[in-house]
């Protein structure tokens, strides 16, 4: 019999990526045994300010950040779209991809708070589970969450054995790194730097992205 293959997406404008992002994927590479995880870079954020920083070099920061993990892969989909990048979409094309594969698109609780706002909400559920990580602030009884949990909420096994339509809520630990915090201290803060891959950080300071002074390091 043919395992199902489990594979993550696990988008953002990583702006830029840090080792918050890094601990998130991990931690749901490990406890949920997926086989991969594909960190998807979007180019025109729906619902918040576009990047400050181009969606070229914000991917090449994640292929830095990951290039020592294998079940870590770039998904550069969304790069060159010329409109906001809608999550249904993506996974659409995903899912076309890979028709066999079990998608399970990671998101904070945050953003399951607020879930039935997004767009086609319903038809994302058709194509991919949700694996939800908690979030300091955000409670699982707040806005669309518990709604949505009674519904839809799924255990781990169920990953492997339902193609999509599910909502797994992890009992994660805190993951407090912050790429706001990152952006806004970087080019003041020194100890921001340890918060940062160093080949992302090089990388950084060689592009004099985010105010830090152009260094003549090479990557």
């Amino acid at each position: 019999m043919t395992q199902t293959k489990l594979v993550g997406i696990f988008g953002g404008t990583f702006d830029p990526i840090h080792l918050g992002h890094l601990a998130v994927a991990r931690y749901v590479l490990t406890h949920c045994a997926l086989d991969s995880i594909k960190l998807m870079p979007c180019h025109l954020p729906p619902h918040r300010a576009s990047p400050g920083v181009n969606s070229a070099e914000r991917a090449r920061m994640v292929e830095l950040a990951i290039s020592a993990e294998p079940k870590l892969q770039l998904e550069p989909l969304e790069l060159s779209l010329q409109q906001p990048s809608y999550t249904v979409n993506s996974l659409t094309l995903l899912k076309q991809q890979d028709p066999a594969a079990h998608l399970c698109f990671i998101i904070g609780m945050d953003s399951l708070q607020y879930f039935r706002s997004w767009h086609q909400w319903q038809q994302i559920l058709t194509l991919a589970h949700l694996i939800v990580l908690k979030r300091p602030g955000y409670s699982a009884q707040d806005g669309d969450a518990p709604a949505l949990l009674t519904q839809y909420g799924i255990s781990l096994p169920e990953l492997s054995t339902q193609p999509a339509g599910g909502i797994l809520l992890l009992d994660n630990p805190d993951f407090p790194q912050s790429a706001t915090f990152v952006r806004e201290q970087l080019a003041v803060n020194p100890a921001v730097q340890a918060m940062l891959p160093p080949a992302v950080l090089s990388y950084i300071q060689q592009h004099g992205l985010y105010g830090c002074a152009v260094s003549a390091a090479k990557v």
